[in-house]
């Protein structure tokens, strides 16, 4: 094959690829897989919306549940830069798009008989449509330095809409966020015919404060597993 039919069909693959490259990237989100639009648009400053700009906005949904009210409480401490009750802890990372937020019984005059501790972390990812960002809210719930299912703890996800500032509720089976526990019949008790999982089932998400990629620990009576959810650009897919 002479230097010019090389030429040529190497030009005609790099079409393609960036034909395929451009298909993808212009991909976007169905409409059937929003939930529930919430009700506040994101404010911010400058050309883009900061972590804590999102958080604002979720905050502001409602401020009447217990972990809300406290978690308001702290962020309006930390915006006007004031001192926080020793109990509560933020990390706020605007570069790499994520924050925490730490509550501990423990170091509360009013709690101090109680270890329980409440984590919720916020983290976003630009998708690759160019229109939208995926944000991600998980609280975690810890009762004597176990995880527990508590009244808020969970993860949801947001699809934001850099065009009408926007935040949507979204399905996190399509997103591929989904952790599924896997039932291993060993670690089960039988009880007559019927087979139950001793204690609860917890699937602790982890959200990245650096990189990309959610990891999760299924916790399941004494048998722990982990996945790992690695994102594409517009969803997770599972490892």
């Amino acid at each position: 094959m002479n230097k010019r039919i090389i030429t040529i069909v190497m030009m005609c693959v790099t079409m393609v690829a960036l034909h395929g490259f451009r298909a993808q990237a212009q991909q976007s989100y169905p409409k059937d897989i929003l939930v529930y639009q919430l009700e506040n648009k994101v404010k911010y400053q400058g050309k883009a919306p900061k972590i804590g700009d999102f958080l604002t906005a979720y905050i502001t949904q409602d401020e009447t549940s217990e972990i809300m009210g406290s978690l308001s409480v702290a962020w309006n401490h930390y915006l006007r830069n004031e001192p926080q009750e020793p109990c509560c802890q933020f990390i706020v990372d605007d570069k790499n798009g994520y924050l925490c937020y730490t509550f501990d019984a423990k170091l509360c005059d009013d709690f101090e008989d109680m270890d329980a501790q409440t984590i919720v972390e916020m983290c976003y990812w630009n998708c690759a449509d160019g229109k939208h960002k995926l944000i991600a809210e998980n609280v975690i719930s810890m009762m004597d330095g176990k995880y527990m299912i508590g009244q808020y703890s969970g993860t949801m996800f947001y699809i934001y809409d850099n065009a009408t500032r926007q935040m949507w509720t979204v399905d996190d089976e399509w997103l591929g966020a989904y952790v599924e526990p896997v039932i291993d019949e060993a670690n089960c008790q039988t009880t007559g015919k019927e087979m139950t999982v001793p204690d609860e089932t917890i699937a602790v998400y982890s959200l990245p404060q650096q990189g990309k990629n959610i990891n999760v620990v299924v916790y399941q009576g004494n048998k722990k597993t982990e996945a790992r959810l690695v994102w594409d650009g517009m969803r997770f897919k599972q490892q």
